[in-house]
Parts: structure tokens; C-alpha cells; sequence
């Protein structure tokens, strides 16, 4: 699972291609506690072999921003896992951006195989104590956004609590990632330590002479800026070959609109980078038009992405909490967005609910108006709806749930649903002879044709329960957009398994009419009706807690976001303007995220 999950977010950073620049790094050795076998320099290609060296395996991975840290950490991931030797730990990639740094390591690190890869919580806790998996933590530089690192920070808290993981009396393994910059910055109050420090360097003017020739549809058109920046290695145009990141983003630009000698025009660096950034999301977007792809506007991705991109990097220089929860300064999970609305969100939440529960409950009134005991049972059934309602919306982060029927080819899951539906059958048999044994004429022989009616009905809701309690799962991560399709899924089974039961119910009560059972029986009978009906579709709504939250999302946000945002961020996906990490999607890189995010709040404020 790990290995496919890398692989699909390797051809992503590559930009759909298999074949990586193959980076050089370095070795720069601490003034105490480095990790031992270290050898002074490296590359791309053997990474799994330069890690498997040290000890402990304790690997810093820094370097200028794009310069393809990530890309090192998800390939020294499949090497390992190619490789992988009977009882070595399994690499797990993690983003540290959403750790709020008050939870212990152990328990977080838990928190996210259990919400990337579903794994139980007592498995994923196990595997986390016993060492099984080496944390790749990918972005130390990204937990504090636009704040200084100079002080008190949550990047210095986190190598704090780097340097106490262990693994018995040593240091446990782990890798880590990390701007250049951000850590010569945290290094002056806390080290990583215990590790090798690897820097990766600048890409060469060969192989950004290779990556042309093989990306490039006319590289000779690249001739005259490769030439330049070998002979000007300060230049605008050797800053913008320098790294791969920066390299990709130009060879988009220009293969989409003009000529790359337009690059020449630039002396300063950093107005040629802002250059490509302004171009990169309308080259994006034609190049995907011309594959044949569905259309979307560049200035309708530039406004979407830009405020999705705005509502990360505020979480991030805000620090931004919700519910215990630091809000992630770099994922985008459909059914996590909801705090860009506020507690709009919720409030259309608890609306969503409330309209289906009380719809079924106002469909039932006017065959209350001449019986008191209907009508009773009606404003019990509108409190208790009310009550779930409210208990379900106040829950601040829903989890996607499925039912997976699936477990019933297996001895264990047969086992684990047999004694629930049993003791569910019971007392749904049992509750319904206590509405049928008051309204007989004749115990004797109405009650043994009562069972016999009833148990059907009995059978459904047995069945309901346990395959409820025993197939609920937390939803399979197969994308981010099947989370939520899994929860809606889930919710329409129970609306449909409560459907079976009312038409069981009105045949049962059908059959019983012509045994001529006392009037009261009917009503009796019409209220459990309605209990059956009205609760079970109401539950399935309830219960598809992630789904209806996504819902409400969209509809608070409606004129800023599109209707279907799923469909939407797997297009700007499969364009390259963002990547797919575990159930999440994240910019292609965090300077394009910063750039939309100030281009939106400059147009925002004009």
C-alpha cells in the first residue's frame, strides 16, 4: 500500500514523468553526535544504500527551496522498500505541517496511519511502539509558515521531540526534511541529533542540458539559455536551471506559450521566478486543454486554487486550531475544509440533517390529528431526531466511514456479525410483541401468526445492527475523493436497509388487517412504522457524518468554490498544479501555494 501510494506521488513530483534528475548531495558534519558511516557525498541513484550505511539511521535531508528534498525522501522510500530485509522497518511519509507539537510524537505518528492508511488504532499504536515503520517526516520548514524560527517555534519543539525517540537505550531511526536555510536558523538553539546531515545540491549545467533534452519538445529553442547560464552562473537564467523544481516550471512555461530565449530578458532572479509563477497555472491549464482534458478557465482555477491557497497559508501564520486540531498549512481533505466557511459550516450541517429528519416526521402529522397516542409517539420521535441531530453536528471532525460486506467471505467476520444480529433480531422481535400481545383477541392463535408475520421485520433489523456494528469500517483510502464517495455510499445502505424494513412493515401490517386485529393495533403498528422508516433513512443521513459536512462546505461556499470540488482539485491534479498525498491534495510546491495565496489576498484587498 505505502509502495503504490509513493510510486503515484513520485510520477507527480516529476511532473507525469518516470526519470528524476539525479541530484547530487553532500555531507555536512555537525560539531558533535553525528550519525556514524556517513560518507562525504552522494546522489539520487544511491540514496538507499548511503542511508542503509548510518548508524542509527538518523538522515537529515536539506536544501534550497525545489531543490528536490522530497523527491530524495520518496525515492530513498521505494529503494528501501524494494530492498526490504525481514524485520527493517517500513518507511511511512508523513507531513509535519498539521502536528501540533503538545501531542506526544508516538501518539501523532499513530494518528496518521490511522488516517492515511486505516489501519485500527490498537494496530497503527503497536507498530508505532514496537519501531515497525521509519517516520520520513517531510517539511520542518513548513510548521511555522511566516514565522520566525528565530524564537520559541513548533520546528524547535519538534526536534526536541525528535532527539527523545527512541528505540531502547538508542536513537530510533527516522529521516527528516528541511530547508537550508530554516535549520542553519534552528541549529543556533537545537540540533537534529545523532544524524547525517546531507545538503543536495544545485542541478549541473549537464544535467539541466539532459532534463531539456528529454522534457523539451524543440530543445535546440534552449540552446541559447543553456549556453548563458554556463557562462553566467549568477545569472537570471542559471538561478532559474539551478534547481529542479525551477527548471520544471520553466520548460512548462514555455512549451505551452513563446520562446525560453524570453528568459534572457530577466537580470534579476527573482523577478524571472515571479515570472514563471504568474505563467505556470495558465501554461498548466492549456497544456491539459490540448491532452483533451475537460476545460477550465485559468481565471477560474487561478481564483479557486487562490483561495484554497489563501486558507493554508493563514493556518499556517496564524496557527490556526479547531477542536483540539491544528488546521494543516498544506493539505486540502474535501471533508476537513470546512473551517474556510467558519461555523456556517455547521450551522448548514445541522439544517441539512434537520430538513430530512423532520421531513418524515411532517409527513406523518396529518394521520396524527384524531389520535392522541400517534400523535405523542410523533413528538417523541421529532425530540429524539432533534437530539441526534444536534449530537451528530457538534462532532468537529467527522470521520468517513463504509460498510465493507466484504468481510463476510472471511471465517472471522462471519463470527463477528453472527452474535450481534442474533441479539439484534431478539429484541426487535421482542418489541414487537410488545405492541401485538395488548391488541389480540385471541393470544393462542394471533400471536403464533403474529411472530411468524413479524419476523421478517425481526430479521431486517437483527441483520441491520449487526452488520452495522460489525462491517463499519473507516472508509478505504483509495484517493482523496473516495472518502467521502465511501461515507455517501455507506449512508444510502442504511437509508436503503430502513427502506426494506417499512415495506416488511407495511406487508406485516397488511396481512394483519385481514386477521382482523383491533383497531388500536393498527396505530400501534403505524407508529412503529414510522419509528422504523423515520429513524433508519434519518440514521443513514446522520451516520454519513463526513459526506453531509462536505456538503455543507460547498454549499457555504458556493460563489468561491466550485459545486463539485472533488472533480475539480483531481483535475487540477492530473494538470500538475497539485499532487495527491494519502487522502489529502497538496500544491505542487509550497512557493506556487505562497504565490496564489498573495496574488488572491492582493486582489481581495483592491
Amino acid at each position: 500500500m505505502v509502495e503504490a501510494s509513493e510510486l503515484a506521488q513520485r510520477t507527480q513530483l516529476l511532473g507525469g514523468d518516470n526519470q528524476p534528475i539525479n541530484v547530487a548531495f553532500c555531507f555536512r558534519a555537525p560539531p558533535s553526535r553525528a550519525a556514524a558511516g556517513a560518507e562525504p557525498a552522494g546522489n539520487l541513484s544511491e540514496i538507499s544504500d548511503y542511508y542503509r550505511r548510518l548508524q542509527p539511521g538518523r538522515l537529515l535531508i536539506t536544501g534550497a527551496p525545489g531543490a528536490g528534498k522530497t523527491v530524495l525522501a520518496v525515492e530513498l522510500m521505494l529503494g528501501l522498500l524494494e530492498i526490504r530485509e525481514v524485520g527493517e522497518p517500513v518507511p511511512v511519509r508523513m507531513a509535519l505541517a498539521g502536528w501540533d507539537t503538545t501531542q506526544p510524537l508516538d501518539r501523532w505518528l499513530s494518528d496518521q496511519l490511522v488516517d492515511t492508511y486505516q489501519l485500527s488504532k490498537a494496530t497503527a499504536k503497536r507498530l508505532v511502539e514496537r519501531r515497525c515503520i521509519l517516520p520520513v517526516l517531510d517539511g520542518l520548514d513548513e510548521m511555522d509558515g511566516g514565522v520566525s524560527v528565530a524564537g520559541p517555534c513548533r520546528a524547535a519543539e519538534a526536534l526536541a521531540a525528535f532527539n527523545q525517540y527512541q528505540v531502547g537505550r538508542q536513537k530510533a531511526p527516522l529521516v527528516v526534511t528541511c530547508r537550508t536555510t530554516t535549520y542553519d536558523t534552528l541549529s543556533a538553539g537545537i540540533r537534529l541529533t545523532d544524524s547525517a546531515r546531507i545538503v543536495v545540491s544545485s542541478v549541473t549545467a549537464e544535467q539541466a542540458e539532459r532534463f531539456v533534452a528529454a522534457r523539451a519538445l524543440a530543445p535546440d529553442d534552449w540552446q541559447p539559455v543553456l549556453a548563458i547560464a554556463r557562462q553566467h552562473p549568477q545569472g537570471a537564467a542559471a538561478h532559474i536551471l539551478s534547481t529542479p523544481w525551477l527548471l520544471t516550471l520553466a520548460v512548462t512555461v514555455y512549451e505551452a506559450n513563446g520562446h525560453p530565449t524570453e528568459l534572457l530578458r530577466f537580470t534579476d532572479p527573482e523577478a524571472l521566478r515571479n515570472q514563471l509563477l504568474d505563467q505556470f497555472l495558465p501554461a498548466a491549464t492549456k497544456l491539459h486543454e490540448r491532452a483533451g482534458n475537460r476545460v477550465y478557465g485559468p481565471e477560474q482555477v487561478g481564483c479557486w486554487l487562490g483561495l484554497l491557497a489563501r486558507y493554508l497559508t493563514q493556518n499556517a501564520r496564524e496557527r490556526r486550531t479547531v477542536g483540539g486540531h491544528v488546521l494543516s498549512s498544506t493539505d486540502l481533505v474535501l471533508h476537513r475544509l470546512w473551517p474556510i466557511a467558519g461555523m456556517r459550516a455547521r450551522v448548514a450541517d445541522m439544517a441539512v440533517s434537520s430538513t430530512v429528519g423532520l421531513a418524515f416526521v411532517y409527513s406523518m402529522v396529518p394521520a396524527a390529528i384524531d389520535d392522541h397516542r400517534l400523535a405523542l409517539g410523533l413528538v417523541v420521535l421529532a425530540l429524539l431526531a432533534i437530539s441526534w441531530i444536534v449530537a451528530s453536528a457538534r462532532t468537529v471532525w467527522p470521520t468517513p466511514k463504509s460498510i465493507t460486506p466484504g468481510r463476510l467471505r472471511t471465517q472471522e467476520g462471519r463470527r463477528a456479525v453472527i452474535g450481534p444480529v442474533v441479539v439484534g433480531f431478539v429484541a426487535v422481535l421482542a418489541f414487537s410483541l410488545a405492541v401485538t400481545l395488548p391488541n389480540t383477541y385471541s393470544p393462542a392463535s394471533d400471536v403464533v401468526l403474529g411472530c411468524s408475520l413479524l419476523f421478517p421485520v425481526a430479521l431486517i433489523g437483527g441483520c441491520a445492527f449487526g452488520l452495522r456494528r460489525n462491517l463499519e469500517t473507516t472508509a478505504s483510502n483509495t484517493g482523496p475523493n473516495a472518502l467521502v464517495r465511501a461515507d455517501l455510499r455507506s449512508g444510502i445502505l442504511v437509508g436503503v436497509s430502513a427502506a426494506a424494513g417499512l415495506v416488511l412493515s407495511i406487508v406485516t401490517w397488511g396481512l394483519l388487517k385481514e386477521r382482523g386485529f383491533h383497531p388500536n393495533y393498527y396505530r400501534s403498528l403505524i407508529i412503529l412504522l414510522v419509528l422504523l422508516g423515520s429513524g433508519g433513512v434519518l440514521g443513514g443521513v446522520v451516520w454519513a457524518a463526513a459526506w453531509r459536512r462536505y456538503v455543507a462546505t460547498l454549499l457555504c461556499t458556493r460563489r468561491r468554490l466550485p459545486w463539485r470540488l472533488g472533480r475539480f482539485l483531481a483535475w487540477a491534479s492530473d494538470a500538475g498544479l497539485l499532487r495527491v498525498a494519502g487522502n489529502a491534495y497538496q500544491f505542487r510546491h509550497l512557493e506556487l501555494q505562497d504565490h496564489l495565496a498573495n496574488a488572491e489576498a492582493a486582489g481581495g484587498n483592491q
